[in-house]
């Protein structure tokens, strides 16, 4: 398949004003009075009534209300790319960070499921310098935001524990794979997080698996998919997002046809990112290679991007391809209907 690698945007005409790189979390000015949510909660799972409950309370144990959140992004609707530079986790283990990630896709498919919103990991290569020359290459037509995410002294999660490697079997080789049309906030929680649990010092690669035009002849409005070609291109083009020119990671991209996937044939594949609805179908890519004598895969599951009612929501409550075309169809019909092309 065509190899993309992660690499700097074309450098704008002209450079951002200052003002488009901003500060939010614990002391940042935009964080709203009324935002405010309890600390200190033990589990990453809890449950709770409020906006604030959703997948977890990752943000929320952080300080950072979903709501704030939430806040910053309507602010950021404009831009054509956000880019958020989450601090504080460079000690954390892919649990952690899976969660903190699932709250962040939650907020923005509250505000729009469409937007493009990147993480900047420090574990994926984000430090001071890679973000102050992101800032610089970045034109008007993206945002670049910082959140705070450090634990206040005293906050733990679970136990008291090292360096986040110490707990995590890092994977040079990771897999993961869906249709990504129209790349919706439940997809960049996939793509993230299959960038952010590949380390390695050495040549890391995600292999990413675009589900071809044969395993599609019977999605509903079949006719509004995006070519196979422009979904490979937006899939691979948001994980190179994902990574500073210092710390590339290598994006493998072929189509998911009748065959058998790359995660299940590819000996040293070492990780499996999938999201609960696809859990079934990792399960029977472990089955196949302990059938081929193939070592297991690390397998990192995400949660469901919740949806808000007319923004790409589907009857399940969750953001998904099939919900967006299916909005894209009413309007068409709107619009058939009203005499426009």
């Amino acid at each position: 398949g065509t190899v993309f690698k992660a690499a700097p945007a074309p450098a704008p005409a002209r450079r951002a004003p200052r003002g488009r790189t901003e500060r939010a979390g614990r002391r940042a000015p935009r964080r709203l009075p009324d935002g405010a949510s309890p600390r200190g909660v033990a589990s990453s799972r809890s449950s709770a009534s409020s906006h604030d409950a959703g997948m977890g309370g990752a943000l929320r144990r952080r300080g950072v209300s979903k709501d704030d959140l939430a806040a910053l992004l309507e602010i950021s609707r404009p831009c054509d790319t956000l880019y958020l530079h989450l601090t504080g986790l460079a000690r954390e283990d892919d649990a952690e960070i899976v969660a903190v990630l699932e709250d962040v896709y939650e907020c923005v498919a509250r505000v729009d499921p469409s937007a493009e919103v990147v993480p900047l990991l420090e574990r994926c290569g984000w430090d001071a310098d890679a973000v102050m020359a992101l800032e610089d290459r970045i034109g008007d037509e993206d945002h670049l935001v910082a959140l705070s995410l450090e634990l206040e002294e005293g906050d733990e999660i679970g136990e008291e524990r090292g360096d986040a490697d110490a707990g995590d079997v890092t994977a040079d080789k990771t897999s993961v794979g869906g249709t990504f049309d129209r790349m919706h906030a439940g997809h960049r929680l996939l793509l993230a997080t299959a960038s952010a649990v590949t380390r390695s010092r050495d040549a890391p690669t995600v292999y990413l698996g675009v589900t071809g035009d044969v395993l599609l002849r019977n999605k509903r409005h079949r006719d509004l998919i995006e070519p196979y070609e422009a979904r490979a291109a937006a899939a691979a083009s948001f994980v190179a997002k994902t990574r500073p020119p210092t710390a590339p990671l290598a994006v493998k991209c072929g189509p998911l046809d009748d065959g058998p996937p790359l995660a299940a044939t590819v000996a040293d594949m070492r990780a499996l990112v999938v999201s609960r609805e696809t859990l079934a179908g990792g399960e029977a890519i472990q089955e196949a290679r302990k059938d081929a004598g193939l070592a297991p895969l690390r397998v990192t599951c995400v949660g469901l991007v919740e949806g808000r009612a007319g923004k790409g929501r589907g009857e399940d409550g969750k953001v998904s391809s099939t919900a967006l075309r299916a909005d894209a169809a009413d309007d068409r019909e709107r619009r058939r209907m009203r005499g426009e092309s």
